[in-house]
């Protein structure tokens, strides 16, 4: 069993980790929710600039992928307004409404090279 984690990366959460388990022993991809909704996976209820149900962040077991769901101020990789279903490479910062997340490298992402790294 694998896990997905997400870091909130600005906000009255900033730093907050959220951990959740992938399906990869399905043929389905693990999907979450982010939004100000309480049943979302990710609730930002104290971002304003959230729509109830904002975007999916999918997981097929190979490659994660963020998806707009409807939102109404949008949901961005970096200054990049998402459009349609895109792939976010592990560590690489996104936005909805006023909060940036982050998808936490998970250990099948970590090579062996960065053994080497001198920090």
């Amino acid at each position: 069993m694998e896990e997905i984690s997400i870091a909130l990366m600005s906000g009255p959460q900033d730093g907050a980790v959220l951990s959740f388990e992938t399906l990869l022993d399905s043929d389905e991809a693990t999907e979450l929710t982010i939004g100000r909704r309480e049943g979302c996976d990710v609730c930002l209820s104290y971002d304003s600039q959230v729509s109830r149900e904002h975007a999916m962040l999918s997981y097929d077991g190979e490659q994660f992928w963020l998806e707009d769901i409807g939102s109404t101020n949008g949901t961005f990789i970096g200054e990049e307004r998402v459009t349609s279903r895109v792939g976010v490479k592990p560590g690489q910062l996104f936005r909805v409404g006023r909060t940036w997340l982050r998808v936490e490298p998970m250990a099948q992402f970590i090579s062996s090279s960065d053994d080497d790294l001198p920090f």
